[in-house]
């Protein structure tokens, strides 16, 4: 079980590591884009690339914000049922989260078109997609190990 946790670990790290790297590129390109429009030099296309990077940076988050358990959760009702029926609650969520992301990662797998591209520059959209798959592989992986970790939690608690 440690080698899994390792080996999801790296997938999350290997992730993670893609959104900052494509935040801080974000970061510059829109410095250099703001920059070169006030010098009356504007970029054609740096709206394009920069929503392609939002696109990226929240899909490679996914994976990362799973394993550290930082998505919205609201448990105003939840937070007062027994610790048992939370587990359960907390089964039925991660097994949706599995489908959920393995399904989206399949259709966009299936839908794959290298002829595709963007409007204005013509960049093709096969490479953001296929880290697009790999983003929500990564999530649903995660969510196996917490549903795993959960159901593990679960038979603890009723023995």
């Amino acid at each position: 079980m440690a080698v899994i946790n390792k080996i999801v670990q790296i997938i999350v790290d290997v992730n993670k590591w893609i959104s900052y790297g494509i935040l801080v590129l974000m970061m510059i390109f829109v410095g250099v884009a703001a920059l070169a429009r006030g010098l009356g030099y504007p970029i054609i296309g740096d709206v394009e690339f920069v929503q392609f990077g939002m696109v990226l940076v929240i899909v490679g988050s996914l994976a990362f914000t799973e394993d550290t358990n930082s998505h919205i959760a609201i448990g105003i009702i939840v937070d007062k049922f027994p610790q048992t029926l939370q587990t359960l609650l907390d089964i039925v969520a991660q097994f949706l989260t599995v489908i959920f992301s393995f399904v989206v990662a399949y259709v966009f797998l299936i839908k794959l078109n290298f002829m595709q591209a963007s409007t204005l520059l013509r960049v093709p959209f096969y490479p953001f997609k296929i880290l697009l798959i790999i983003g929500f592989i990564a999530w649903g992986i995660v969510a196996i190990k917490k549903l795993f970790q959960s159901i593990k939690s679960l038979k603890k608690s009723s023995v």
